[in-house]
């Protein structure tokens, strides 16, 4: 079976103090739970970003009205989240300062199969982002609040690094 191998530089101490706040921000986070949610999605993240692992390890950790659809939400959301914060660093260690927001066609839902009002608009201005540039250090103002993509519980966005000198 092949394995992904992950540069463990990549988690800065910005990545992790980010995956800090976004494990606090998660409603099923404690102070009980979140040291053992904190080492496990570190852990997911050091192999390679295993999404499995990290559902798994939170459906066995018995937190109350966790559902196996929620826990594969919470990796998803980490692990996104983290990989927007890391491709940002190092776009900006590279000296790129533009990027292009890039719909991923995928919807940008938490539960594309029971969308609320709330997916829907994220959703709509998501799509509509598509294409537009942005300073990579900025962020692009997306529904009226500055964002960056993949930032956001649902968002399935990327982004393209944008080099002045190549661009048409």
């Amino acid at each position: 079976m092949p394995t992904v191998k992950f540069d463990t530089s990549r988690l800065t101490a910005t990545v992790l103090d980010d995956l800090e706040r976004g494990i606090r921000e998660l409603p099923e986070a404690t102070p009980k739970n979140f040291d053992a949610l904190y080492d496990l999605s570190l852990r997911a993240f050091i192999s390679g970003g295993d999404l499995n692992f990290l559902s798994s390890a939170l459906m066995a950790m018995n937190i109350e009205g966790m559902t196996l659809e929620r826990a594969a939400q919470i990796s998803r959301q980490l692990l996104f989240r983290a990989i927007e914060m890391m491709d940002r660093e190092r776009q900006s260690k590279l000296g790129i300062t533009k990027a292009r927001w890039m719909y991923s066609n995928a919807p940008c839902m938490v539960d594309p199969t029971d969308p609320t009002p709330t997916d829907l608009k994220l959703d709509a201005a998501h799509r509509a982002a598509n294409g537009k540039l942005y300073l990579v250090a900025e962020g692009l103002r997306v529904d009226g609040k500055l964002t960056w993509p993949g930032r956001e519980p649902g968002c399935r966005c990327s982004s393209r690094s944008v080099i002045s000198e190549l661009e048409d």
